[in-house]
């Protein structure tokens, strides 16, 4: 009954939208994501408590709002991260009864895998924040056999902060930046957000989702909590959306 009511709603993708592959693809394989991000949109747009309500009271709140005849205030949006070269990010957005892609730029996601596949909705959002954390950067071929020698020599290590990351031995780098503008939080630290860079469309982050500034904007304009962002390592060549290297709004529809 709730996810049909959130349907009705226009919360829950229907079956009835056209959409491409790739969202099917991203539902079937993370249907509890998509569920999760209904549901907090429709507590967002129905002001009550992001997560915390019970689920016999968040029953009675969506049968409610039914009847009453509530609307999605908003049109359902979807963030597709490809992590194919040049890594890019698609807003798809209703329009009718069709998906939509309306806004296409080039990201930067984790380095060294630090990005996992998957689907989440946004669970936090603030224009503007002070991120910390641990950067993973590589050691270098020297750095690793001098490393691996003091290991060996029996060396006291501690203090070094240097351990195996997806397959490769890194140095953890704390990072303090204050100022990071357009955040959408979807995986635990994990964020859609603008990070100045000299480029765009390949792996540079911690572990985030960097884009330009006016592209930060637009995105974090576009959608809102329980919109999901599936990352993946890439597109079918026929679900390419047409783009350059600057952010920009595309108009793609799909056949009927």
């Amino acid at each position: 009954m709730l996810i049909h009511a959130l349907t009705e709603m226009q919360f829950y993708p229907s079956t009835r939208w056209q959409t491409p592959p790739a969202f099917h693809a991203a539902i079937k394989s993370a249907h509890a994501s998509f569920r999760q991000g209904a549901i907090l949109q429709f507590e967002d747009a129905d002001h009550l408590p992001l997560g915390k309500m019970s689920h016999a009271a968040l029953k009675q709140a969506v049968a409610v709002a039914l009847k009453d005849g509530f609307h999605n205030p908003w049109p359902y949006t979807w963030v597709q991260v490809s992590k194919t070269d040049p890594e890019t990010a698609t807003v798809w957005t209703l329009v009718g009864t069709k998906l939509i892609a309306v806004l296409h730029t080039p990201v930067n996601t984790g380095v060294l895998h630090s990005t996992p596949d998957g689907s989440w909705p946004v669970y936090e959002r603030v224009p503007v924040t002070t991120m910390k954390g641990a950067f993973p950067t590589p050691l270098t071929p020297y750095q690793q056999r001098l490393y691996r020698a003091a290991k060996s020599a029996g060396f006291a290590l501690k203090g070094t902060n240097i351990d195996h990351w997806h397959g490769a031995l890194v140095q953890w780098r704390p990072y303090d930046d204050p100022g990071i503008k357009w955040v959408s939080y979807f995986d635990r630290g994990r964020a859609l957000h603008y990070f100045p860079r000299a480029g765009y469309g390949w792996p540079q982050s911690a572990g985030c989702v960097e884009m330009p500034d006016k592209a930060a904007h637009q995105i974090f304009s576009t959608i809102h909590y329980g919109s999901v962002v599936t990352v993946s390592k890439g597109l079918r060549q026929a679900e390419q959306v047409p783009g350059s290297n600057l952010s920009k709004k595309v108009h793609k529809k799909w056949p009927a």
